[in-house]
């Protein structure tokens, strides 16, 4: 496999919003594609003034390939979003941004106001697109009182041109409505799981649907909770312990499969953070998370005491609502002879440990996995390169001058086409600061 670094660059800076979503908040459903030979993502700008929760508005980027540097081609109209807005594509050069604008004042928190909020798609002509978007209007099975937390997914299928849409009902649920190829939105209906479940990664192929997300609700277990308050002074925190998916084969007329728990590090207070889902042309459902065992070195000292932490890059395949084949990726073990920095600190550990990664299919049959390891130890990190189907391969690292450890793919799932130049957009050393790198493959 050669691999060719294309471009490094800057996209545009940003301000902390301090409003609990950063620009890569809605990691689940990317805020980037590809359109032939432009390049198109969504950044939130913090509009100076404004009052959390909604103190944010969104931006549009556009790049042509042979030509350096990202141009702002839209923005939104002023401060009305919390979250960052994920992006998809269909034929024909529509590109949609998934909009989450305030409507209505709901109450006042500590952390800032919160507001009732209006889910829709703005969809742009890729030829034109600085021209004023069309509004496409989702239609739900009921009405719901949607808020600024909304935890939303998008999937698109670009050749027949339909849509998926998730978004969050407090802890009842996710409420999804499917658009067909005519633009009528024929299908809807409510996800429920076993625990509150955010961050979603969603797909659509040939009207068969998927679904990966993970839970995220308040510590449930007390004697956890109140020692976690004893260290860090919070009353609360959220933890992410079990990933979840479901699927139908056929969503304008089969039911969501019952829901399926790929993973769990509950017994140990661990951390599940979903990464990325892909749809082989065969319709299995190709998962790929990080694990860890126990979150905090701090939880580990006090009720896993013989424990190692471990940390490891995780894929699974689902066939029919069934795990046929799993496999690590990259594993790496918790340093015993060098105790964290601090109570709250992370466990050092004795390999580079994985942060964050990401699938890229090549073509219909052939799939990478990009992801990313932090320097541990004294060992090189950076960003690799892995072979994954039709068989796996071993990592090779990418030279980036400036790496990223957290970062989006353009990705089929939101409507690229499958392609040999993998493009990334993500977060690097430099804090505020959105970079992209463009790397292509051969071999």
């Amino acid at each position: 496999m050669r691999i060719q670094i294309g471009a490094e660059e800057i996209v545009t800076t940003y301000e902390p919003p301090n409003n609990g979503a950063g620009p890569l908040w809605c990691y689940g459903s990317p805020t980037l594609v590809r359109d032939g030979e432009a390049v198109f993502c969504s950044v939130p700008e913090t509009v100076a003034g404004a009052k959390p929760l909604c103190n944010t508005r969104w931006q549009l980027f556009m790049r042509q390939d042979g030509k350096a540097g990202f141009t702002r081609v839209q923005a939104g109209p002023g401060p009305e979003e919390r979250e960052p807005c994920p992006m998809a594509r269909l034929s024909g050069g529509r590109i949609l941004l998934l909009v989450n604008p305030k409507t209505r004042h709901l109450e006042t928190w500590s952390t800032g106001e919160s507001w009732a909020c209006h889910p829709r798609l703005l969809q742009f002509d890729a030829g034109a697109a600085d021209q004023p978007p069309q509004a496409l209007e989702p239609v739900w099975d009921r009405p719901y009182a949607f808020t600024e937390h909304s935890y939303r997914g998008i999937a698109a299928d670009s050749a027949r041109g339909e849509i998926l849409l998730l978004n969050i009902v407090g802890h009842e649920g996710q409420a999804w409505s499917f658009m067909d190829r005519s633009g009528a939105w024929t299908r809807n209906g409510m996800l429920r799981f076993p625990l509150r479940a955010c961050y979603p990664q969603v797909a659509l192929a040939s009207r068969a649907a998927y679904v990966m997300a993970v839970s995220d609700i308040v510590e449930p277990n007390i004697e956890w909770r109140a020692h976690k308050r004893r260290v860090t002074g919070n009353d609360w925190d959220y933890d992410f312990r079990q990933l979840y998916f479901t699927w139908t084969p056929y969503i304008t007329s089969i039911p969501f499969s019952p829901i399926l728990t790929v993973a769990s590090v509950d017994e140990t207070c661990g951390h599940i953070r979903n990464l990325d889902l892909w749809i082989g042309p065969d319709g299995d459902a190709h998962l790929l998370w990080l694990e860890r065992n126990v979150w905090h070195a701090f939880m580990r000292d006090a009720f896993f005491p013989d424990l190692p932490i471990t940390v490891a890059l995780k894929y699974a395949r689902v066939r029919d609502g069934k795990v046929i084949q799993r496999r690590t990726l990259a594993r790496c073990t918790e340093d015993r002879d060098r105790p964290p920095a601090s109570p709250t600190a992370d466990a050092p550990m004795r390999e580079p440990r994985p942060t964050y990664a990401a699938f890229h299919a090549v073509d219909a049959q052939r799939l990478l996995v990009i992801y990313h390891l932090a320097d541990e130890g004294g060992q090189a990190g950076g960003c690799y390169l892995q072979p994954l189907l039709p068989k796996p391969g071993p990592a090779e690292k990418i030279d980036l001058e400036h790496r990223l450890h957290t970062f989006f793919t353009a990705t089929p799932r939101n409507g690229t086409s499958p392609s040999p130049v993998i493009d990334l957009f993500g977060l690097g050393a430099t804090p505020n600061e959105i970079r992209y790198a463009q790397i292509r493959v051969a071999g």
